[in-house]
């Protein structure tokens, strides 16, 4: 009882803070149902999945949304994404639990690296649109205090290249892969932070479904761990996508870089056995 409570809060936070800054919940609930609790890492990245899928599908029913996300340049990246996160699925039935956890680290410290180098970079918004974004109608609006801004999608071969590594993280470590979703629209597409953030919720889900299908047939989810996992994560997602709305963009790229970086360094340390 006291180990489905714990789970259940967890989860909320997860969902609160990855449906905040876009990253579905995952990031946090892996290191957490791992370090915290002692699970099992591919049962950790099989719970999680589904409550990617959940956080996705309780972020969109929060309304305001719809005029921030762009549904085109979202489907466009989810088509590459989805089919990656089969591909590492698979690789995760098959790797070691320390290897997952190094990766799982790994990556987080290099998104995070990447999100204070785009903090200190230009804004090239005003470049004009790239060609496939023209031909594929990717350019969008943005919503501002001071009235629309028309932005122009930039990049789109890159941000495809950077969504198919999304995808095989997401299968492989138990994510939405929304951290590198939104690097990939937000640093390489030149989309706005808010509308990466909303597009990557958006996407996330497809792109766990697909994972977790892998773990499903495998027999790798445990019900034990998915339940509470799945009921928690709901409220936590609901009140993180009617936060992203009202929060300003520096503090949300702060709290985006703090997270990420927070749990990269504990998946390093757990995987390396440091602490022990």
């Amino acid at each position: 009882m006291m180990f489905d409570c714990i789970v259940l809060l967890l989860a909320a936070c997860a969902g609160f803070i990855g449906s905040l800054v876009g990253l579905g919940g995952g990031a946090l609930l892996v290191p957490g149902l791992v370090i915290f609790l002692g699970v099992p890492m591919t049962t950790a990245v099989s719970a999680s999945l589904l409550a990617v899928v959940f956080t996705s599908s309780a972020a969109a029913m929060v309304r305001g949304r719809d005029e921030l996300t762009n549904y085109r340049v979202g489907i466009l990246l989810e088509v590459v994404a989805g089919s990656a996160s089969i591909v590492g699925a698979l690789a995760a039935s098959r790797l070691n639990a320390n290897v997952l956890q190094f990766v799982f680290g790994i990556v987080l410290l290099a998104i995070a690296v990447l999100t204070l180098r785009k903090m200190r970079s230009n804004d090239t918004r005003s470049l004009p649109s790239h060609a496939w974004a023209t031909a594929l109608n990717l350019d969008g609006v943005e919503i501002r205090a001071d009235g629309p801004r028309v932005y122009h999608t930039q990049q789109v071969p890159l941000g495809l290249a950077v969504m198919s590594v999304a995808g095989i993280i997401a299968g492989m470590l138990g994510l939405g892969a929304g951290a590198v979703k939104v690097l990939s629209m937000d640093a390489c597409m030149k989309l706005p932070l808010r509308t990466s953030l909303i597009t990557s919720n958006f996407m996330i889900g497809a792109t766990a479904a697909a994972g977790s299908v892998v773990f499903l047939r495998l027999g790798l989810i445990d019900p034990s761990v998915a339940g509470p996992v799945a009921v928690g994560i709901v409220p936590g997602a609901i009140l993180g996508s009617w936060m992203v709305l009202r929060v300003k963009t520096r503090a949300l790229r702060l709290t985006f870089l703090a997270f990420v970086s927070l749990m990269g360094i504990q998946m390093l340390i757990k995987a390396t056995g440091i602490a022990s």
